[in-house]
Parts: C-alpha cells; sequence; structure tokens
C-alpha cells in the first residue's frame, strides 16, 4: 500500500514540475495491458482517449505519447487519429473514376471484330456527334495531321465523360441539324440522310456484341437507347445521264490520250466496280476463257463485305480490250500507278488517287454531277442490266446482299411505262 501511494506521489511530483512538451512528462503516464507494449491516455478538448504506442520501449512511447498531445493541440482529432491511430479511422471512398469517350474509344478497339477501316469510320462519327452534343468547339485546326491540330482536337474530345452522350440530348441534336436546313427541301434532305449515317455509325460502336466483351461498366441507360434514326428521304436512283454519248466521249477522249482514265471507266461503267476493287485489280483476275473478273480478298486488301467478292460476267467487247492491253502493261496490276501498292488499314487509300482525280473532273465536265461521279458509272451499270434482264439480275450483277439495296439505290428504270389512251380510244371508236 505504501508503495502504490509513494508511485502516486512520484508521477505527481513528475506531472507538477515537467510541462507537457516534455518527454519526462509522459514517461510516468505510459502503462501496458495485455503485452508488453505501452499505451497512455490523452486527452483534448473534454475528451480522452488511449492511445496505443506500438512499441515496448519505454522512452519512445514517451516521445510517441508528447508528440500525440501536441498534434491533438495543433490539429485535433481527426487530423491525429489519421496520423497516430489510422486502423481506427475508416478509408476515405475513392470516387471511381469517370469514364470519358476516349477509355471507350480504346476499349472498343481492343475487342470489336470489324475490318479496321469500318472502325476508324464509326470512332470517326462517334466523335463528330460527342462535339456537336457536348460543344466542343473546333477550328480549321482540327483537320491539321501534319502539325497535331487533328491529334489535339481528339483529345479534347475524348476527354468528355460518355454519360454526357445522352439519347435525349441526340434526339435534340438531331432535330437541330436537320431544322437548320427548313425551307430548303433537297438540302433537309440531304441532312436527314447524314444525321442518320452518322447515328448508325456512332450505334454501332454500342451493339450488343461489342459492349458485351468491354469489361468496363456503362451509363445507363446506353446513348443510343431508344435513338431512332428518323424518316429518310428516298435515295432511289434517278438517271440523268445519257449512257450511250457517255459512253462515246469516253472512247473518242479518253481510249488514247488517258487510257488508264480509259480503264477505270470501262471498268465501272462496263463492270460495275467499286472505286476499291479498280484499284487493287490484277491481271490474274481476268479468266480469258470464261469471259469473266474474279473479285476477291488479295493481300492489298479485302472486299467490301463477302457477298462483294464474286465472279462478274463481262461482254466480249470489254473482254478484249483488256486482253489485248495486257501485253503492254508493266505491272500486276490493270491500272498502273507510280505509287506503291501498300494497304492502309486503318482507312481507304488508293493506289491510283492520281488517276481517280483525273477521272472525276472528266465526269464532272460531262454533267455528271452526283456527289460521287465515279460511283454512278456503277449505277448506271446496274440500271442497264436492270433493263435488259431484270432487277434480280441487277442485283446479282452488282453483287448486293438483297434486292433491296439494289432496288431503293441502285437503279433507275431506263424503258418508259405509259398507257396509250389514244389508242384505246381508237379501238373503242373501231368497234
Amino acid at each position: 500500500m505504501n508503495d502504490r501511494r509513494s508511485l502516486k506521489q512520484k508521477a505527481e511530483k513528475a506531472s507538477q514540475t515537467y510541462s507537457k512538451t516534455d518527454v519526462r512528462y509522459w514517461r510516468d503516464k505510459l502503462f501496458q495491458r495485455s503485452n508488453e507494449e505501452w499505451n497512455c491516455r490523452i486527452g483534448f478538448g473534454g475528451r480522452q482517449d488511449r492511445w496505443p504506442l506500438r512499441t515496448a520501449n519505454r522512452e519512445q512511447a514517451a516521445i510517441k505519447a508528447r508528440d500525440i498531445w501536441l498534434s491533438l493541440q495543433t490539429h485535433g482529432f481527426p487530423a491525429t487519429e489519421i496520423k497516430f491511430k489510422p486502423w481506427t479511422v475508416a478509408p476515405e471512398q475513392t470516387p471511381a473514376r469517370t469514364l470519358t469517350v476516349g477509355d471507350f474509344i480504346k476499349a472498343v478497339t481492343a475487342v470489336a471484330v470489324v475490318r479496321p477501316t469500318t472502325l476508324t469510320t464509326y470512332v470517326r462519327k462517334l466523335r463528330f456527334l460527342v462535339s456537336q452534343v457536348s460543344k466542343v468547339k473546333g477550328t480549321r485546326a482540327k483537320h491539321d495531321y501534319v502539325h497535331g491540330g487533328a491529334n489535339r482536337w481528339r483529345e479534347q474530345v475524348d476527354k468528355t465523360p460518355l454519360a454526357e452522350l445522352t439519347p435525349e440530348k441526340i434526339m435534340q441534336w438531331r432535330t437541330a441539324y436537320i431544322s437548320r436546313r427548313d425551307g430548303e427541301p433537297l438540302k433537309r434532305g440531304s441532312a436527314q440522310q447524314t444525321a442518320a449515317s452518322i447515328i448508325r455509325s456512332a450505334k454501332s460502336l454500342f451493339s450488343p456484341k461489342v459492349t458485351r466483351n468491354l469489361g468496363i461498366k456503362l451509363p445507363s441507360p446506353l446513348p443510343f437507347d431508344g435513338v431512332d434514326l428518323g424518316k429518310r428521304p428516298r435515295t432511289r436512283y434517278q438517271s440523268k445521264v445519257n449512257a450511250a454519248l457517255l459512253a462515246t466521249q469516253a472512247h473518242a477522249e479518253l481510249k488514247e490520250a488517258h487510257p488508264e482514265q480509259f480503264k477505270i471507266f470501262l471498268l465501272a461503267f462496263g463492270a460495275g466496280l467499286r472505286r476499291s476493287e479498280i484499284d487493287r485489280l490484277t491481271w490474274k483476275h481476268f479468266n480469258w476463257q470464261r469471259g469473266t473478273i474474279s473479285i476477291e480478298a488479295t493481300e492489298y486488301g479485302l472486299t467490301k463485305t463477302e457477298g462483294s467478292a464474286e465472279e462478274i460476267d463481262i461482254g466480249t467487247d470489254l473482254l478484249a480490250y483488256f486482253k489485248k492491253a495486257m501485253p503492254a502493261s508493266k505491272s500486276e496490276f490493270v491500272i498502273e500507278s507510280k505509287s506503291a501498292p501498300t494497304a492502309a488499314p486503318h482507312w481507304n487509300r488508293y493506289r491510283c488517287d492520281g488517276h481517280f482525280k483525273a477521272m472525276l473532273e472528266w465526269l464532272r465536265a460531262k454533267s455528271v454531277t452526283a456527289r460521287n461521279p465515279l460511283h454512278t458509272l456503277r449505277k448506271e451499270f446496274g440500271s442497264l442490266i436492270n433493263q435488259k434482264f431484270g432487277i434480280f439480275a441487277a442485283s446479282a450483277a452488282l453483287r448486293h446482299s438483297n434486292i433491296t439495296i439494289t432496288r431503293e439505290a441502285y437503279v433507275d428504270r431506263k424503258e418508259r411505262i405509259a398507257l396509250d389512251i389514244g389508242e384505246l380510244m381508237q379501238k373503242q371508236s373501231a368497234a
């Protein structure tokens, strides 16, 4: 009993002798519990807590107790607990990183099983739509692929949170985009087509076969949930070309003076080939015995679709012209060009781009005023086949996946369908 009283008196004497900033004050404030590590009770602002000092060394424990008291005076309980008793403080919840458009594009690029050129088109149209909806300003520099302007614009768009692209905002953009052309029927129709194309391409990136493999949490609802492409004007081809005159002019003006352009004309107008197919066509694709051209995937590029890979019948005069032209060729390609035949994986690069541009100028000079005059030749080919052999033959010759595409966008009626009323009246009078 006397020993306890003596220790208490010594502690009281020590606490009276030393200030709380002195380590010696805290030496006699320490105590042990179930193990050898020291503890201390330290109070501040009417609250007193037990502080495990996590050491069996009494001197180190006293230093730590003094530091805890000083911290309480300066920073208060919350900050001191975080520093000296962090295991008692609930960890702060780190907010989930906001999913950006750039994050989404990166994830899609890793899993989307589509042609690189197709993916590039989809991504380009998604970025355009995001820039419109989120008001990401762009100058002419966004088209500068040499000095970094295009990259800076893309980076700015990619920082946009994906959640900002909502179905409501997309529909509002579509309405505003088309309404700007109210009062101009032709331009309004063109705007409807453009808006539908942008939405359809961007929406393809959110198809279930893509999103189920992304491994990221997407916003709900998805940006294009319930978004309609809207009513689009009919795009059925209406021929404004005098096919016989155009063919005659091409023979007279291109055959001798510009043979490569003449070849392009024949392949588009006489065989219905697409630009990319003409660009990559080699002499080995001709079957002189069967009178056909084989359209197939090569090391220089793929066909547009699986259905595009086909053997095309060509006329005897066309076959004879190319058979005669082949010995004079200095290349494996039907259309000669100085450009290297390297396939560009992410965009449409044409080996014969110079010849194509010259051909487009020639066609425009002949009043072929469509946005893509070269593609007009393919449509004329389809229309002439339709006139002679019918719509099913035209669809097969154009290598379309279904007849609806052929009917709605590629063939025009060349023959007249009219009722001769006068002839009926004459028959009635005779009766």
